[in-house]
């Protein structure tokens, strides 16, 4: 089991980036809910993280892809 993020391969890093993106989203969401008095912040910064996070997501995705495909034409 590899627990180093740079020592993954990028299907590997998707998944990992996929299910702590979530539980660090879930927890950002928990977090300003009760912690925010602003109703707009409270919706506003996990919003903006889950755009980025998604973002993130869409290139480790196509990386991924990419990198399927090359091992393909081998």
């Amino acid at each position: 089991m590899k627990f180093s993020f740079w020592k993954l391969n990028k299907k590997e890093k998707f998944i990992r980036s996929m299910w702590t993106g979530l539980l660090c989203l879930l927890m950002l969401i928990t977090v300003c809910w009760y912690y925010l008095d602003n109703f707009k912040l409270k919706i506003l910064f996990p919003v903006i993280a889950a755009i980025i996070w998604s973002m993130e997501l869409l290139i480790l995705f196509r990386g991924w892809k990419e990198e399927k495909r090359s091992s393909f034409k081998r």
